[in-house]
């Protein structure tokens, strides 16, 4: 267990030091369901003041899946709209099982990672990769706080120019950022629409302040940081390290002129306070009943470091469901490996296999001259040894070249750009696609093909999305 992956699949699979670590594992949506019913009879919520924000949260058996993710230029790379789709297909399978569910997205726009939340990376189809980096302005003000407007022009001209017009960039162009429309609202506005769900509620982790602020300050001084320090050094053994020492609350001030850090919340006022990583969770369980909670690999690891604070706090810890992962194949990818003779499925893992060469007018006249070469022995003889080396080599290269000549002719692309195109990077094409790519090219629809694709995965599983426009 040596990294947030391995955590992910060790919990998924029941082991007893990850169960320790994470709590109890998916084990299905009606299990998931009683732990649901037993969650909302646990906590204390503000009921009146959560139905404000929508009348199904004023039953006391009323739930919420939650997901979040911070903004970045664009709206933040495609796994944005896989957590938010595998969170709203959790809540209406939830609401089947008969538990009133809504879906709640976490907006961290408070976060002030500029390294992060910078530039959107547009995928080309011989698979290169076009990074637009944005200067967000400088100083330690939280995303929040800076415009959406800052990287709207450069992102839609670069799209137009490489894109051309998109199924997506008129509906795109629709929701252009309003007059100084913070970076967080504008994301949570772009997911309300592209949802266009009645049990979606998208906000920014700020607008939460008062289901949280004064709970967590008359409790602060409970946060266990023996505990941690003791969960800190297990996590050490197995090498994980989400967090350094946390010997208090991770707390700051938010104020428009910089995000700064806080020794204790009587520093500043209620509405300022801002959750550090390691405390989000808390104060998350603080303000929400949230039952269930979808997550990325890193995201378990930052949970695995902190479950003692729940206990410590008196909230309830949500169920911790590893999100899917999702692979966006357009039909010219389907055509081209198909014609390659490529498994579309093992170029989306990473796979770079050979395609089968369409240049079969030569192949038995390379093949024969291959048979040659090694025919001819070395019979101990150093300098045909080298000769034969160097004549396999030079067939190589003529086999490659004539491959490539036959895929031109043919109009098909290199198998090596497939393989970008999917997996780009080395990592899955989810954490590198421009979320706005994908909408420019593929239409708000998309969302909903996310979500049905998410219905029918398991937590973790890796999905293939075939998408029908080319």
């Amino acid at each position: 267990m040596s990294s947030p992956q391995a955590l992910a699949a060790a919990h998924l699979a029941g082991d007893p030091l990850a169960r320790a670590w994470l709590g109890e594992p998916w084990s299905g949506i009606r299990a998931a369901a009683d732990y649901a019913r037993r969650f909302a009879v646990q906590g204390a919520w503000e009921r009146a003041a959560l139905a404000r924000w929508h009348p199904l949260l004023a039953d006391p058996a009323s739930v919420v899946v939650v997901t979040g993710q911070q903004p970045a230029v664009g709206g933040g790379p495609l796994y944005t709209l896989v957590k938010l789709a595998h969170a709203l297909a959790l809540s209406r399978r939830l609401r089947e099982e008969g538990v009133p569910a809504l879906c709640w997205f976490w907006c961290a726009s408070e976060d002030h990672d500029l390294g992060e939340a910078n530039h959107a990376d547009l995928l080309l189809r011989d698979g290169r990769l076009e990074r637009v980096s944005i200067d967000l302005g400088g100083g330690r003000a939280a995303l929040r706080w800076r415009p959406a407007s800052l990287w709207w022009a450069p992102l839609w001209e670069r799209c137009r120019a490489l894109f051309g017009r998109g199924l997506g960039s008129d509906w795109l162009a629709a929701r252009a950022p309003r007059a100084e429309e913070g970076m967080g609202a504008w994301l949570c506005r772009l997911l309300a629409d592209l949802a266009d769900d009645e049990a979606l509620i998208a906000c920014e982790a700020h607008e939460l302040r008062p289901l949280w602020a004064e709970r967590f300050v008359a409790r602060w001084r409970s946060w266990p940081a023996a505990a941690l320090e003791e969960r800190r050094r297990d996590l050490e053994r197995w090498g994980l390290t989400p967090f350094g020492p946390l010997p208090r609350p991770p707390l700051f001030c938010d104020r428009p002129e910089g995000r700064l850090p806080l020794a204790e919340p009587a520093a500043a006022a209620p509405e300022l306070l801002s959750p550090g990583a390691a405390l989000r969770p808390i104060v998350q369980q603080l303000a929400l009943p949230a039952a269930l909670s979808v997550l990325g690999t890193a995201e378990l690891a930052y949970h695995a470091a902190i479950t003692p604070a729940y206990a410590a706090y008196g909230v309830p810890p949500p169920l911790l469901v590893p999100r899917c992962s999702m692979t966006l194949v357009p039909t010219w990818i389907e055509r081209a490996a198909q014609r390659l003779g490529l498994a579309v499925e093992a170029l989306a893992d990473g796979a770079h296999p050979e395609p089968n060469p369409p240049c079969d007018p030569w192949s038995q006249r390379l093949a024969a001259l291959a048979q040659a070469i090694d025919g001819l022995g070395d019979g101990g003889d150093a300098r045909i040894a080298t000769a034969q080396a160097r004549l396999r080599r030079e067939l190589e290269r003529l086999r490659a070249s004539l491959a490539r000549g036959a895929r031109a002719a043919l109009g098909l692309p290199a198998p090596g750009a497939l393989a970008s195109w999917l997996h780009p990077r080395g990592h899955r094409q989810e954490r590198t696609l421009s979320l706005f790519q994908a909408l420019w090219e593929h239409g708000p629809g998309l969302f909903a093909l996310l979500v049905r694709a998410a219905q029918q995965a398991q937590p973790g599983e890796h999905v293939l999305v075939r998408l029908g426009a080319a």
